[in-house]
């Protein structure tokens, strides 16, 4: 017998699979998931962009102004006197 070439399935090709109801419901339920997974991931990651630029933004600021001030020289620090304790005799 032989097969017309609608008949004959391509070689390598296999039909599709049909998924039962609840790998249906599975699959759309990791899709959803991946998806909110997914938006939640690219915010984090913009306002952590953002805040990365402000900061160095902040600190390309203070450098600027503590570039400008002159330097300050540093506080001489008063020497503590010591102090003995007298020991009571016998």
């Amino acid at each position: 017998m032989k097969h017309s070439p609608k008949q004959m399935p391509e070689v390598g090709v296999r039909p599709k699979r049909v998924l039962s109801p609840s790998e249906q419901k599975s699959l759309a339920t990791t899709a959803a998931a991946s998806a909110i997974i997914n938006d939640e991931t690219a915010k984090w990651e913009n306002k952590t962009a953002r805040l990365k630029a402000l900061r160095l933004a902040k600190e390309a600021e203070e450098e600027a102004e503590s570039a400008l001030k002159p330097a300050k020289k540093p506080a001489k620090t008063k020497a503590k006197a010591k102090v003995t304790l007298a020991t009571k005799g016998k």
